[in-house]
């Protein structure tokens, strides 16, 4: 196998020595469990068909399709920024897993240096290809949705829309400090399918943009596909940053139903004031109930629906409250218990900057321009937004199969981050994965779907 080299011998125990030798060991062997779903969704095979490769074929070392292999299953490991590449560039699971070839030689191939994947931003960045990256989240929820209802459509779903903070380091083009997080920042927009915690969609904006920036004109985009493709009736969750004039009007427009939270103006607290403060002896528990008005904003072009709900709590004399204003002709218990189940969907954002990664590395490169640069973060946060959606595909299955909830970071640390050695013998690879983890692999891949429906 070649030279052993001694490397540490620990003065806390002489028996215990630490050697190195050139085995093929690899502490990656989740990205069989990537490729797995990536092969099974056709994910990738969808996009390399649709995304323009701009690059002279005649010079191509690494496909389409290898790239973007490579550059998903690094995000899913945790290595997140493209100098691991170079790090990474002889593991035998990532060159295996990510190669489109067949055999044994498969295990040879080095993976795509750092300036190839940067270059891969560049390509992706085009109008079309960022098309082509928004669609595959789509098409990965529609995927997922039909396969639940034997192909056919959802009756109904709830898309929950919030901005999250990315940290940015320096001073990238886009970023802006924010008093609020107190650091320079971008502020894309996400959208999570509530029921099954999916990622349908992400839009970069500028870290000093509005809440409910652009919101007005990306939401209904998502929405139209949604109803045409995944689900016959879709409702919009939204935090109390989203209740401007521009915003619930676009959603009227377009006949979506929301339910947004309203912030807490003098307007509002004068019809609260009424149920302000407590009544008689104090509950022995926590009280909840609501209370219905018309309410018209000074922006709005017409009086709307608004739900206040009510809290009074054990020892305290005044009571707290709520406002939700929403076009929904569901009774006031159905909007508030319905907008109350939006923590989910936080916690999930949370994941995301947790798992994915919580800042936005710099895309600027040599001369490009601002937009150019924009396009590539754009490019870039695609990219982690679809590695967030397979850890999911992984996590749910896992979730099945165990009848326990698990956090990516959990099934990052427990099943995909699983020591393996890798065995070149009679023209087969040997995979030998340490023991503690084969339980788990059994159990994911007896619940990840054979096939989805291919994506049309």
């Amino acid at each position: 196998m070649g030279e052993t080299i001694p490397l540490f011998e620990p003065s806390f125990n002489k028996s215990l020595r630490v050697e190195t030798r050139p085995e093929r060991l690899s502490s990656e062997a989740g990205v069989m469990l990537q490729r797995e779903a990536f092969e099974r969704t056709g994910i990738i095979s969808w996009m390399s068909a649709r995304l323009e490769d701009s690059r002279d074929q005649s010079r191509v070392k690494h496909s389409l399709s290898e790239l973007l292999r490579d550059s998903l299953t690094m995000m899913g490991q945790g290595w997140d920024d493209q100098r691991d590449a170079s790090t990474l560039g002889n593991d035998p699971m990532l060159a295996a897993c990510g190669s489109d070839g067949r055999g044994e030689s498969v295990i040879d191939r080095g993976l795509a240096s750092q300036p190839t994947i940067s270059r891969l931003l560049d390509m992706l960045a085009h109008e079309h290809n960022l098309d082509v990256l928004n669609k595959a989240l789509l098409k990965l929820v529609e995927q997922r949705i039909r396969s639940r209802n034997k192909g056919r459509r959802a009756r109904t779903m709830t898309i929950d829309v919030d901005g999250v903070p990315l940290q940015a380091h320096g001073q990238q083009p886009g970023s802006a400090f924010s008093g609020h997080t107190g650091q320079r920042q971008h502020y894309p927009l996400f959208a999570l399918c509530a029921e099954t915690g999916d990622m349908i969609g992400v839009l970069l904006r500028p870290g000093n943009a509005g809440p409910a920036s652009e919101a007005a004109t990306w939401v209904p985009r998502l929405v139209e596909y949604l109803r045409t493709h995944v689900a016959e009736q879709v409702r919009v969750r939204l935090d109390a940053g989203f209740a401007d004039a521009n915003t619930l009007a676009a959603l009227d427009a377009h006949k979506i139903e929301f339910i947004a939270r309203l912030p807490r103006n003098q307007a509002l607290e004068r019809h609260f004031e009424p149920h302000r403060y407590r009544c008689g002896r104090p509950s022995k528990r926590e009280r909840e109930w609501t209370r219905e008005i018309s309410y018209q904003a000074g922006t709005w072009d017409h009086p709307r629906r608004v739900v206040m709900v009510i809290r009074e709590r054990p020892g305290e004399l005044f009571r707290d409250a709520f406002y939700l204003v929403t076009n929904v002709c569901g009774s006031q218990r159905f909007v508030r218990s319905h907008y109350q189940r939006r923590g989910k969907a936080e916690a999930h954002f949370g994941e995301f900057k947790d798992v994915v990664g919580e800042s936005l590395p710099c895309t600027c490169r040599g001369k490009a321009t601002e937009q150019q640069v924009l396009a590539r973060s754009q490019a870039l946060l695609g990219l982690r937004a679809l590695a967030y959606q397979l850890l999911h595909i992984l996590r749910e299955s896992m979730e099945r199969a165990t009848g326990d909830g698990w956090t990516l970071r959990r099934l990052r640390e427990q099943v995909l981050k699983s020591a393996v050695r890798v065995l070149r013998h009679a023209r087969k690879l040997q995979v030998i994965l340490e023991r503690r983890c084969a339980k788990h692999w059994r159990a994911l891949l007896r619940r990840l779907p054979k096939e989805y429906p291919a994506p049309g």
